[in-house]
């Protein structure tokens, strides 16, 4: 359990740790993760610095896998425990992804998502975002051929957030 505070502290050290790495704006974190604490994270910290987040859908064969991490150009690829084998069975063939981040429970050949977080600065350098520029890239399931990635600009989100507020008739 963590308080708001506590949460965004380590969304912002995570951020500040992929910036260590040299994730910069327009860079794609590819993520296979069930709903877990650093999956939420994500979805923070990679689009504050200007990355592009690429959730994977973690159902999927470790050679769809392959074809998505390549096919949206991600560089860094995060990965719950029980998806590093099948990371690590098509790991040569991702010659883009320049590093690897076990999520819990690392190993050899990855790096430690904790210690990461831990290790990371207090502080974010945010970089100018356009509203144009990608948030996410989302994969539908190809059931006839292979999946087609949507791209989701941060615009889009603002504007699906703003639609839900309408549309609901949410209050304070």
């Amino acid at each position: 359990r963590w308080t708001y505070g506590e949460f965004f502290a380590r969304v912002d050290r995570w951020s500040s740790a992929l910036q260590a790495l040299g994730v910069k704006r327009g860079d794609r974190v590819a993520y296979i993760a069930p709903n877990t604490h650093a999956q939420l994270e994500s979805f923070y910290a990679v689009p504050q610095i200007g990355a592009v987040l690429v959730p994977l859908n973690y159902r999927l064969s470790a050679d769809e896998f392959r074809y998505l991490i390549d096919h949206s150009g991600a560089t860094v690829v995060c990965a719950a425990s029980e998806y590093l084998d099948a990371v690590d069975s098509i790991r040569a063939a991702l010659g883009g992804v320049r590093h690897f981040v076990a999520l819990e429970h690392p190993r050899e050949g990855w790096l430690d998502y904790e210690s990461l977080v831990a290790d990371g600065a207090p502080e974010v350098r945010r970089p100018s975002i356009d509203e144009r520029d990608p948030i996410t890239i989302n994969y539908t399931s190809g059931t006839t051929s292979r999946p087609k990635g949507v791209v989701i600009t941060h615009r889009n989100a603002w504007t699906n957030s703003v639609g839900i507020l309408a549309h609901w008739a949410l209050t304070p």
